[in-house]
């Protein structure tokens, strides 16, 4: 009866945990180029609070940003996503998920 019990918990605890969802996340560094006016960046923003993805946020609305931008890219439009160095240009959640593999 022991070694039923002992089996039937163990058998009990692997199914529990393999019923949990795989937390998503990212183990590469993640930059958003962003403006807060931006509907679009609104929609990466969320993207990356629904898949639990850490990122930096630069303004795109200041001068010192808008420079680095144009130095980078050649253009200041957003968003801008460089997942582990990857640009990833406008919504594109697919590919981030993809990138953070």
């Amino acid at each position: 009866m022991t070694r039923f019990t002992l089996i039937a918990a163990v058998a009990a605890w692997v199914f529990c945990f393999a019923a949990l969802p795989a937390e998503a996340g990212c183990n590469k560094s993640v930059v958003l180029y962003n403006a807060s006016w931006c509907p679009y960046c609104q929609e990466v923003r969320a993207i990356l609070a629904r898949n639990h993805i850490r990122y930096i946020v630069f303004d795109a609305t200041t001068a010192q940003v808008r420079a680095s931008m144009i130095r980078q890219f050649g253009d200041t439009a957003v968003p801008r996503t460089l997942v582990g160095g990857v640009l990833v240009e406008g919504v594109d959640e697919d590919r981030i998920k993809d990138l953070c593999r």
